[in-house]
């Protein structure tokens, strides 16, 4: 989900303004639940309907119910009242959680130069909730600090009603007048954050009344209600005409005034070291049925640990309850080994779902030789030997790519599987011409060595870089290996000045591909078509993607684009992560699904994990007696993909 939720879910929060992971096949434990001390395999799929309710005689008696005010009816608006539950009925509040970040952050700012770090992210959605947010299961829009909206005949203009209960946390009321004035303060160019201004500048919001916001937008884009539902709001008292600049200055390090669930105390900003959020008793939206299970934990702290082999270790030892593991070694290989893992101290984890995942892979420059022609391309994705990589470099911890957009939500389910193939290869180089070898050995064609560069950023990459190097050399294609700094190497990829380059594109749960694949972007500089891609076909379907308000129908328009991009193979793709993977102390447990659908990280795990209160005094007795052993629950969550394999049978019915 990327960074949009609700005022009262944070893990909605992040799906609207966001800028990996579906298993193949299920084990017949598809997901968990809770049964005596261990949490064991189920094969129930059913997930309840919560309620979202609202108070219709909340808000200021002066305003009319016509003005949002008391007795508002919604008539003529939408809302959505009922879905599907995100969290756990059997949560339980109360505990601590600790984890590592890994620097203190440039700021602690909500907004402005250098914000953007994943613990203002996180800070965000749980402190400082949106309008309207997106279910993280269906993606369809739910309530937030407004209870209903309208789009035009026209999608030239919104409306929301923001909910009259909404507080911020000095008990002050939530108003059209908040909304009004953070946009004012994003769009002050001192702010020194310049994609706020083309964002938010695509629309002017206007005061109907306290309780009603006008969105009137410039251009016609569904993205625009995404973008204008999603704004950060801060309290008009704290921020009352603050330059950008003054902003800046007044909250490099410390907050105004929260709504949401959460809240950070002064004292619990300790300079360098750590940052802590408390779970808010006073939140006004607390006790909504829709949320239930959400925002469990009372006490979420974040230590800067520098190191990431210091994280694991505090992870082991105790000093840290939760880690969302980075490298495949140590969950796979060392962890099993590990005495505390043994005994059940530490829980390790991994929850296949439909998190959004990016492209990787060879990107191919298609407007150079040997690239143009896409035979040349496809062998050189039958030459990727990711088998081989995954085996034995990655501990099975990773598997192939075959979409651009990887996973039951939009990726094209009929693309093919492109594996190592040496013979499909050569078939498709000998039909481009190239069937001659020299007396060293590589294909020749009048009197030209099949030859690139492949540009890369890291030493570290060269373990696997040489494998590729010499499946292709294998075949007759000379790949020339060039390690370049990061600065260098973007600049050649935004220019196009290279043949081939390895890449890692991250994703977002509400894609945005023109920025990708519009063929005006192929032959300008400094954009994200970094292949030059171009396709008549591409560029009419992502027009009417952008004027499409109907998830289920923008999802098929991806697929469509992605059967045609993936049949151009601009990428010999490589592999992603097909789960969230972390591990943490065994006191916590979760929902039967494990994470959200579309939960883009598993640090996110948080918004829907409890303490368990029984659990947390066992694990305490067994740290200090080593005849306990603990029990812990299956390695691997597998409900989502059985859950969307049961819905497309539903749906094929």
């Amino acid at each position: 989900m990327n960074r949009a939720l609700l005022a009262l879910s944070p893990l909605v929060l992040l799906l609207a303004i966001g800028c990996s992971q579906s298993e193949p096949t299920a084990p017949s434990g598809a997901g968990t639940e809770t049964a005596g001390d261990a949490q064991k395999p189920t094969n129930d799929l059913s997930i309840p309907t919560v309620r979202y309710e609202y108070d219709l005689s909340a808000g200021n008696p002066s305003i009319s119910a016509a003005d949002g005010g008391p007795g508002f009816t919604g008539d003529g608006w939408e809302t959505n009242t009922e879905f599907l539950a995100i969290g756990s009925a059997d949560a339980v509040k109360g505990g601590s959680l600790s984890q590592a970040i890994t620097d203190w952050p440039a700021t602690l700012r909500m907004g402005g130069q250098n914000w953007n770090s994943s613990l203002n992210y996180l800070v965000r959605d749980l402190c400082f909730p949106a309008l309207v947010g997106q279910h993280p299961v269906t993606l369809e829009f739910i309530p937030g600090l407004a209870t209903h909206w309208q789009i035009s005949d026209d999608k030239m203009t919104y409306r929301f009603r923001l909910n009259p209960a909404a507080k911020w946390s000095d008990g002050t009321s939530v108003t059209v007048d908040d909304y009004l004035e953070s946009h004012r303060l994003w769009m002050d160019e001192s702010i020194l954050f310049p994609s706020n201004q083309i964002v938010f500048g695509k629309f002017t919001p206007v005061k109907v009344s306290d309780y009603i916001l006008e969105i009137r937008c410039s251009q016609e884009n569904w993205r625009n209600f995404l973008y204008a539902s999603g704004m950060v709001i801060l309290c008009r008292e704290d921020i009352g005409g603050m330059s950008g600049t003054e902003f800046l200055d007044r909250f490099q390090f410390s907050y105004p005034r929260f709504c949401g669930p959460y809240k950070v105390e002064p004292d619990d900003v300790v300079m360098n070291q750590s940052v802590t959020l408390t779970r808010n008793p006073e939140y006004w939206d607390a006790n909504n049925p829709a949320w239930v299970g959400m925002n469990n934990i009372d006490k979420l702290r974040f230590e800067v640990v520098k190191e990431d082999v210091l994280v694991y270790e505090k992870t082991k030892a105790g000093e840290l309850d939760y880690y969302v593991i980075s490298k495949a070694k140590w969950f796979a290989n060392d962890l099993p080994e590990e005495e505390v893992c043994k005994k059940g101290h530490i829980v390790r984890m991994k929850v296949f779902n439909d998190a959004p995942i990016g492209t990787s892979g060879l990107a191919m420059n298609m407007q150079r030789e040997p690239f143009t022609d896409v035979r040349i391309r496809k062998a050189m994705s039958h030459l990727f030997n990711r088998e081989l990589m995954i085996d034995k470099l990655f501990y099975d911890e990773y598997a192939p790519l075959n979409s651009y957009w990887q996973g039951a939500t939009y990726g094209n389910e009929n693309n093919p599987m492109v594996a190592y193939d040496e013979f499909a290869a050569q078939e498709l180089l000998s039909e481009a011409g190239w069937s001659e070898r020299n007396g060293d050995g590589y294909l020749e064609k009048d009197g030209a060595v099949l030859e690139f560069d492949l540009m890369y950023r890291s030493k570290g990459s060269e373990t696997f870089l040489t494998i590729i190097q010499e499946s292709m050399k294998k075949l007759g294609v000379k790949c020339n290996l060039k390690i370049l700094t990061p600065s260098t190497f973007w600049k050649n990829l935004q220019e196009k000045q290279y043949d081939a380059a390895m890449m890692n594109w991250g994703a977002l749960v509400t894609p945005n591909p023109e920025t990708s694949w519009k063929s005006t972007l192929a032959d300008q500089p400094n954009n994200n078509n970094v292949t030059a891609f171009k396709d008549a076909r591409v560029d009419e379907l992502l027009k009417l993607y952008d004027e499409e308000y109907d998830v289920q129908r923008r999802r098929q328009l991806i697929k469509e684009m992605d059967g045609i991009i993936f049949a151009a193979h601009p990428y010999a793709l490589g592999w992603y992560k097909p789960a969230q993977r972390f591990i943490c102390a065994n006191k916590f447990s979760w929902p039967k699904w494990g994470t959200s659908r579309v939960y883009e990280d598993s640090q996110e795990m948080v918004y829907l994990m409890w303490v368990d209160p029984a659990k947390e005094a066992r694990l305490a007795e067994a740290r200090q007696d080593s005849s306990i052993t603990l029990p812990v629950p299956p390695l691997e969550n597998h409900f989502w993909p059985a859950w969307n394999a049961q819905q497309a049978q539903l749906e094929s019915n």
